[in-house]
């Protein structure tokens, strides 16, 4: 299974950069507010369903959004309860949400998400910045 790269885009539509490898790290940052979320994670999704159609793995999902929109949220959603089935069968699954230091609502957004989800939860107080778009973490 190859990695997923795709840069961040600025824009009225910001879309965040994915950093996804098969190898246990997940990353998505900077902001989420592509014009069709469904769109823009479908491929995420599907990469995750290869993943967890193989044997159970230790894996960090990295979630470090300064901003997401209503759309995106029932996509993250979704790649969770993904994450979330996997570790059913035995993969160990982390969330670490990394949270601007000056952005307490933040920290009730994760908690909730990983509630709805049923996955563990490690909030990192950050200084978030936002991606250079184009950039490569």
């Amino acid at each position: 299974m190859e990695s997923l790269l795709i840069p961040a885009q600025g824009g009225t539509f910001p879309t965040p950069l994915v950093s996804f490898d098969p190898e246990g790290d997940l990353i998505l940052a900077g902001e989420s507010h592509p014009e069709n979320a469904a769109a823009f994670y479908a491929p995420l999704i599907l990469w995750l369903d290869a993943l967890i159609d193989g044997p159970p793995r230790p894996i960090v999902l990295a979630v470090r959004l300064s901003f997401f929109s209503a759309s995106t949220r029932p996509q993250l959603l979704a790649m969770l309860r993904r994450l979330r089935a996997w570790a059913g069968r035995g993969a160990e699954v982390e969330l670490h949400w990394h949270i601007d230091v000056a952005d307490d609502d933040m920290i009730d957004t994760a908690a909730d998400f990983a509630t709805i989800a049923g996955l563990p939860l490690r909030i990192v107080r950050t200084h978030l910045s936002q991606p250079q778009v184009g950039s490569q973490l």
